[in-house]
């Protein structure tokens, strides 16, 4: 009978565990240990298990011991920080000492296969627990007054599905058009706080969508100015920003028998100066996370995929204005 735990006593002890803190010091394990050192972990898990409780979730199997919440979320974002499938996550975890002192975990402790890392991510993705994990780190980044709020950016990025129209494995995903192009997917929606450039929002959709329907579930509406493509434009949202006295940070868009004139040109340049900020984020999850389009085929696990992305993002935007 196939086992996954670490059994091999000689190199996976808790005192070679040790050694290998005090000693080595490689960057992925500096990373994650400054990652289990800035994240308050009771505070951000005990929402997610009180919801569970409620909700009388089946998170483990008959007779198999269950694993703690803290061990199967930083399995998430070990997940998404390496790009890993889940059978890879789970060879990684027997392999690398440095992802074994993250878990917590040591010689004789199972490790999560990729039947239980399924069974956690369709739980998390089922009940909104994604995103209520990733407001409980905002809410602990607001707390490091790491969230300035008085701006905010927003855009969307289109996520290409991972089944093709013809093959109907994917029954969320539908078409959008940009620039002339066809795209089949989904889209992901943020607001970033324009200081900080953390993500402060998010949504995800399918990607016919438009951008701009999403605005409101985006903005406070609290801060002092918003940015955001010209797709985001209409008089009624600009007027609702004025009747609240935010700075209008939407770039002018030009019609066919009513083109940009140069004032207008110029503001968009100095706006899109700012609102470019908003480019990194996604650039950051497609080239460093290898992001670039979705892994399931369906809205809800492919929310969750991208909001463990943006989780990751923000991680990395809280050690970098903390270090």
């Amino acid at each position: 009978m196939r086992s996954n735990k670490i059994n091999n006593i000689d190199l996976f002890t808790q005192a070679a565990n040790d050694r290998f803190e005090k000693h080595i010091k490689t960057q992925s394990k500096r990373a994650l240990e400054t990652i289990n050192q800035k994240i308050d972990w009771d505070d951000l898990l005990t929402p997610i298990e009180q919801k569970l409780k409620v909700s009388k979730a089946k998170t483990t199997e008959a007779g198999r011991r269950p694993f703690s919440l803290e061990v199967i979320v930083k399995c998430f974002i070990l997940q998404t920080i390496y790009n890993l499938s889940d059978p890879r996550l789970e060879e990684e975890i027997a392999d690398r000492r440095s992802f074994q002192i993250f878990l917590g975990i040591s010689s004789g402790d199972s490790i999560p296969d990729e039947t239980t890392l399924v069974r956690y991510r369709k739980t998390f993705s089922s009940l909104g627990l994604d995103k209520l994990l990733f407001d409980r780190f905002n809410k602990q980044l607001n707390e490091k007054q790491l969230i300035i709020g008085k701006g905010t950016i927003v855009d969307a990025t289109i996520k290409q599905a991972q089944a093709t129209p013809s093959s109907n494995r994917d029954k969320d995903a539908n078409f959008t058009k940009k620039r002339g192009k066809t795209y089949y997917g989904y889209k992901g929606h943020i607001a970033i706080d324009k200081d900080s450039q953390i993500i402060k929002r998010l949504e995800f959709t399918k990607a016919s969508v438009h951008d701009s329907d999403e605005f409101d579930n985006l903005v406070d509406y609290t801060e002092e100015a918003v940015f955001a493509d010209k797709g985001y434009a209409n008089k009624t949202r600009r007027k609702k920003l004025e009747s609240k006295e935010i700075f209008d940070g939407i770039l002018e868009k030009g019609y066919r028998n009513k083109p940009l004139n140069k004032i207008q040109k110029k503001v968009n340049r100095l706006l899109s100066s700012i609102r470019n900020r908003v480019e990194k984020t996604f650039a950051f999850m497609k080239n460093v996370l290898g992001y670039d389009r979705c892994s399931y085929y369906d809205l809800e696990t492919n929310r969750f995929e991208f909001t463990f992305a943006a989780l990751v993002f923000n991680i990395r935007r809280m050690i970098s204005l903390t270090t």
